[in-house]
């Protein structure tokens, strides 16, 4: 069986540690690179989760979730109740990813200031200049990704870190415009609900209930006279089609994009693991 993902993260987009590098000319590591790299890890860990959970929603071996059922409509209905909770937590996952893009843009173009002298020059990148100590550079990246809005939001930072760190431009250009397509999508509005609204119910759950008790006809007018009349109603299995395809098609391009014009932007020392 192929995989339902078009490009392994694990060999694109995972951070290589390690290799051979020359000592003459070395760049040393400074704060920057530090907080740029930690979370390009911590985004890749959520990548990883992400497509864990939508892999086992399609999996075909539901006993190690729950014992298999002799009835074969509640083994049905069992197996949706699963797969749907695991897309759920996918789709969760995939709308981090795209938060923390924002958040590894904004701390990597942030502190380009850290290697500024007072005259707004470039100073050396061995400079301590560049550095501060552990208890104030982890205070310091806890305050900047408070400090992340979406990236259209009124008064965001981008647009002016566009202006003090021109090399962090295509990056900054970059989620912005995948944003302003994302925001309005069927991915991010299902997410929304999750977190704000209450739980959809599926079809392929659903299958058991085999009607309402009574309904409630005045005047040739039905009313809702069961919980399901009000709930959102989805066919899972399209929404996690929807989501494969958002993986492949959408967001493994952006993420490795974005990746690749931080990376450069921030070329980071080698020797930091």
């Amino acid at each position: 069986m192929s995989d339902i993902f078009q490009k392994d993260i694990f060999t694109t987009i995972e951070r290589q540690r390690g290799g051979e590098f020359s000592l003459n000319g070395l760049k040393a590591p400074v704060n920057k690179d530090l907080y740029f790299l930690s979370k390009w890890d911590e985004l890749f860990e959520r990548y990883a989760s992400a497509r864990l959970f939508l892999r086992k929603s399609l999996g075909d071996d539901w006993s190690y979730w729950f014992v298999p059922h002799e009835n074969e409509e509640i083994q049905f209905a069992m197996e949706n109740k699963f797969r749907s909770d695991l897309f759920e937590s996918a789709l969760i996952s995939y709308n981090i990813i795209v938060d923390l893009s924002w958040t590894i843009t904004y701390v990597s173009a942030e502190y380009v200031h850290y290697n500024l002298d007072s005259n707004g020059n470039q100073v050396n990148a061995s400079s301590l200049n560049g550095l501060v100590s552990l208890e104030e550079a982890y205070t310091l990246l806890r305050k900047t990704e408070n400090a992340v809005v979406t990236p259209t939001a009124p008064n965001n930072p981008f647009l002016y870190l566009k202006n003090m760190a021109p090399e962090f431009s295509e990056a900054i250009d970059l989620i912005i415009e995948f944003w302003k397509n994302f925001s309005q999508s069927s991915i991010r509005s299902l997410y929304n609900y999750l977190k704000h609204k209450g739980k959809p119910i599926y079809k392929e759950v659903d299958s058991l209930n085999k009607g309402r008790l009574f309904s409630l006809v005045i005047n040739n007018q039905q009313y809702p006279s069961d919980i399901r009349d009000v709930q959102r109603k989805l066919v899972l299995m399209d929404e996690i089609d929807a989501l494969i395809s958002f993986d492949n098609t959408d967001l493994f391009p952006y993420i490795e994009n974005l990746l690749s014009l931080l990376n450069k932007a921030v070329d980071p020392s080698p020797i930091i693991c």
